[in-house]
């Protein structure tokens, strides 16, 4: 396996090419653009993404830690899929921040997620099933078609969040704060007409 360690890479372009065999390791990327990309047998460790654009790669036998994105576009990525597991049960994740990302299309599942930041993000058509969701914080953020389903979701902040509608009865929502008029949608979730607003 080819290793780079704490390299830094910026504007590097890959599109529909193939990437096999590398570990990443304190790495930063910067302005990069990575579209329908194949990577196979890679892994990710510590590395920063700043700007960078990740669309529809696909990711096989990728693996990633503990990895920090400022600023990107990502859209088409099953997070969980790239943590063992083993250690996707102990509470590891592959990321620590998401600060202002586009996160559209993505899938999340069994993740612990208790108190993460997605304050902002655009989740636009993103899956959260079976994660850990407590306190998590998705104030801001653009959540238009994007599915909770069966999520720990107890003391999550959705405040002036837009475009949501899930059901209260597969989510654990007690102490969730939401603000109006979106809290609407929560209601005719469960099946209910509302009239004069």
């Amino acid at each position: 396996m080819k290793e780079f360690v704490g390299e830094t890479f910026h504007k590097v372009e890959l599109e529909g090419e193939s990437v096999s065999g590398v570990l990443f390791e304190d790495c930063l990327f910067t302005q990069c653009r990575v579209k329908g990309a194949v990577l196979e047998r890679c892994r990710f460790s510590g590395c920063q993404f700043t700007d960078c654009l990740l669309s529809a790669p696909k990711l096989k036998n990728v693996t990633m830690l503990s990895c920090g994105f400022s600023g990107c576009g990502i859209s088409g990525v099953d997070w969980s899929a790239l943590v063992e597991e083993r250690k996707r049960d102990m509470g590891f994740l592959p990321f620590d921040s998401l600060e202002r990302c586009s996160l559209r299309h993505c899938l999340f599942y069994g993740l612990d997620l208790k108190g993460f930041d997605f304050s902002g993000a655009d989740l636009t058509g993103s899956t959260f099933d079976s994660c850990v969701l407590e306190g998590a914080d998705f104030s801001r953020c653009r959540l238009g078609e994007t599915s909770f389903l069966q999520n720990d979701l107890r003391q999550a902040d959705f405040r002036q969040a837009v475009g949501y509608s899930f059901s209260l009865e597969g989510n654990r929502v007690r102490g969730a704060r939401f603000s109006l008029p979106e809290a609407v949608g929560l209601l005719s979730a469960l099946g209910l007409e509302l009239e004069g607003l």
